[in-house]
């Protein structure tokens, strides 16, 4: 590799190259060259009570100060990627083969793609307040009601020495722009011109109220009551910084005219070196040929409002049930939107493959950006390319992406609890959870104007946990035998069994951009049907003809299905503890832990994708994975 050599990129995080075969197909050799960091988060703050007859108030004050620095060194040595690109066929578009032209693409020396990064180091931080007030009123001997308002304000983030994209401009003539084809809008810079150090604008407007009642009806019940609003942050441990610019990648190109001649192989990936990074100082024409992205300027804190309602009592045998229905409705979540697509009246809307707008798009045409210096080295150096690009709004960029608070879910729950402290050696706590979770924090078309209601991928319609410990009763301090000399007591007395059950019902499954002619009831098969080799219907009405598969269309099946899940948790552990007084001061506990007592195969995923070869299958495992027993010896003293 002899761009390596004579290349500036940085020699720390060198490692062996990353080489990727048919993407997930084959285990992928190395990883890139990872990364280092530090943190330093200071905080202070105050609380001050007052107490005036049935009235407790708090008074508070939060300051956080958070910095991090780091430096990730993304692939330094290069990432080498096989795919069927140059070795499918009969034509150029023609949908590759579930495994094996990565491979011949290997044997033949020439690679699909792949990347070499010169990174930048970052300094970023923000800083946060926060002020409250709390009342809690005692009205009478059995109403107490809590009522409170928080304000927060975070200072947005900035990076030390303006290292970070900030904005795009989208009016503004691009300067690599080539002659016949006059584009606008290029990414804006932190400290740049009239762009602010800070990386957005703050919201100033995140007030929080809280309300709480707690009724005693006697001295066995309980009722509770609750509603609240709780802001989320935006700062430095949830977003970093945009060092597109200051980050650079050399591209892999391997050929630049569609295969007919190569100029990045194997044995020279990168024939015209690594590229150094420019910084801001391109302007407008930064990262042109290259997918990017920006800070929205008015990102928003995003919320949840809480609400609660539970009745709590006392039954006899020192049991207690919670019984509670639990809401929370989020909104003002970051959604990424695509802002370069291809325009929506250019694709199909046909239910099948629209084979003459796959062909118009995907046509290769002259490209007027070749032989520019601001695109060597990107996607769009090559003397053709595919028709589709030149219809993007902003066709010197692949993609633009940028976030909006439009995003929202909600979730409802009944949650049940049931509780028995320990007495007679026997105590156990079970919990129930029957929920639904819905969300709206994407576009299933990058064209779409209104964002995509699905369930979840967090749902999970039930979930039961059960554990209990129970201590035999022989021995010193039990029921039965408890001045036993010590041989017995050796033998018989100490004996403790716990046990720990989790059933949970499984993820919900999507199929993509999938051809389905059926009933989508049809897909879920009942429990005593599904196998490892056919989890659900795959002859339900899936259209598995990989030459008929969709491509450059709206695609209008939904992204999940509520009734079509994976295979959940069913796991019980069981665990044996002996525990021996040797002396005074000191104690012997033995172990025996079984994990997955039952030795039962908790599945992983199956395969959704309709032209594959093993659809409706799985071939993997989660959880624990077989039963696994423990012996050990602990010393107290």
């Amino acid at each position: 590799m002899r761009a390596l050599s004579s290349s500036g990129a940085r020699p720390n995080g060198i490692a062996f190259p990353n080489v990727q075969v048919d993407g997930a197909v084959y285990t992928a050799l190395s990883n890139n060259g990872g990364s280092r960091g530090a943190t330093n988060y200071s905080t202070a703050g105050a609380t001050l009570t007052k107490i005036s007859g049935r009235h407790s108030t708090r008074y508070g004050v939060e300051y956080r100060l958070q910095r991090e620095t780091a430096f990730n060194y993304g692939f330094a040595a290069p990432q080498l990627l096989f795919a069927g690109t140059f070795t499918r066929g009969p034509l150029d578009n023609a949908p590759a083969a579930p495994i094996g032209q990565g491979m011949a693409s290997m044997m033949f020396g020439i690679p699909s793609g792949g990347t070499i990064n010169n990174n930048a180091s970052s300094a970023q931080e923000n800083s946060y307040w926060g002020l409250f007030v709390q009342d809690d009123w005692r009205v009478t001997s059995k109403l107490t009601i809590n009522i409170g308002l928080r304000y927060e304000y975070e200072k947005p983030t900035s990076e030390r020495y303006n290292r970070s994209i900030r904005g795009f401009d989208f009016a503004t003539a691009n300067p690599a722009s080539p002659a016949q084809l006059r584009t606008t809008g290029g990414l804006l810079f932190a400290g740049v011109g009239s762009q602010p150090s800070q990386l957005w604008d703050a919201d100033k407007n995140n007030f929080a109220p809280r309300v709480g009642l707690a009724y005693s009806l006697n001295g066995k019940t309980v009722i509770r009551t609750g509603y609240g609003v709780f802001f989320d942050v935006l700062g430095v441990d949830k977003v970093d910084v945009n060092q597109g610019g200051f980050n650079q990648p050399t591209n892999l190109i391997p050929s630049l005219n569609n295969g007919q001649t190569y100029v990045g192989t194997l044995s020279n990936p990168f024939p015209n070196g690594i590229d150094a990074a420019p910084g801001a100082s391109a302007g407008l024409a930064t990262f042109v040929g290259r997918a990017v992205s920006f800070f929205n300027s008015k990102p928003l804190n995003p919320y949840n409002q809480r609400w609660s309602f539970s009745v709590q009592r006392q039954f006899p045998f020192g049991v207690v049930l919670d019984a509670a229905y639990v809401a929370n409705r989020a909104a003002k979540l970051a959604v990424n939107r695509e802002l370069n697509p291809i325009p929506r009246q250019f694709l199909s809307t046909s239910a099948t493959r629209d084979q003459p707008v796959i062909d118009a798009l995907s046509r290769q045409v002259p490209n007027p950006f070749f032989g520019n210096a601001a695109f060597a080295g990107t996607g769009l150096a090559n003397q053709t390319l595919a028709a589709s690009q030149l219809l993007r709004p902003y066709p010197q960029f692949t993609s633009i992406l940028s976030t909006f608070p439009a995003g929202y879910s909600y979730y409802h729950s009944l949650q049940v609890n049931a509780e028995k402290r320990m007495s007679k050696g026997l105590s156990f706590q079970a919990s129930w959870t029957y929920g639904k979770f819905m969300e709206a924090i994407s576009y299933r078309n990058d064209t779409d104007s209104v964002l995509e209601k699905v369930i979840s991928d967090l749902d999970f319609t039930h979930r039961f946990v059960l554990s209990s410990i129970y201590e035999l009763p022989f021995g010193k301090g039990r029921t039965w035998f408890n001045k036993m000399p010590f041989a017995a007591e050796a033998i018989l007395g100490g004996w403790q069994l716990q046990g720990w059950f989790e059933g949970q019902t499984g993820d919900v499954l999507g199929f993509g951009n999938a051809i389905f002619n059926g009933d989508l009831r049809n897909i879920e098969l009942p429990v005593s049907q599904r196998r490892a080799e056919r989890w659900f219907n795959t002859d339900a009405g899936f259209n598995r003809n990989s030459a008929q598969v969709l491509a450059n269309n709206i695609q209008t099946l939904s992204t999940r299905f509520n009734g079509v899940r994976a295979d959940g948790i069913n796991n019980f552990d069981i665990s044996l503890f002996k525990n021996l007084k040797i002396k005074e001061r000191y104690n012997a506990q033995f172990r025996l832990q079984n994990f997955n007592a039952l030795n039962h195969v908790q599945f992983g995923g199956p395969n959704t994708t309709p032209i594959n070869a093993a659809f409706g299958s799985i071939t993997g495992e989660k959880g624990h994975g077989q039963r696994q027993i423990t012996l050990g010896v602990k010393l107290l003293f």
